[in-house]
């Protein structure tokens, strides 16, 4: 039984990004474009580096949402953060690292490390 992830899993911009493109595709641009102020064209375009951070129908539906709009993408390290709570959390609730690592675009061993790390820390 697998785990989906909604909006409400992230927060700020994030959580309205995924609202309108979706949690995957919110992920991918964090992942990508963290700690960019973005511009959202009017019409999108195939060449546009959103449109290739996520694809052009998703960056369609940020044009039509946000048209002629800044966004502030939060920083990688900031959305780290948020990511490696959250793969804690589903850990502990009892998902699979093999269940979790897809929903991030990691590896089962990279999600070991992350709730490794967090357990370490929180710990001392």
């Amino acid at each position: 039984m697998g785990y989906t992830l909604t909006p409400q899993d992230l927060n700020g911009t994030l959580e309205e990004l995924a609202q309108v493109i979706g949690v995957s595709a919110a992920i991918m641009l964090a992942q990508r474009m963290g700690g960019a102020r973005v511009y959202i064209p009017e019409t999108s375009r195939q060449d546009h580096p959103i449109a290739i951070a996520i694809g052009f129908d998703n960056a369609k539906k940020l044009s039509e949402k946000f048209p002629g709009e800044y966004l502030e993408i939060p920083s990688k390290s900031a959305f780290r953060k948020v990511r490696n709570k959250l793969i804690c959390r589903l850990y502990i609730d009892g998902k699979t690292a093999n269940a979790i690592a897809p929903l991030f675009g990691l590896t089962r061993r990279q999600v070991f490390n992350i709730v490794n790390e967090l357990k370490n820390h929180t710990v001392h």
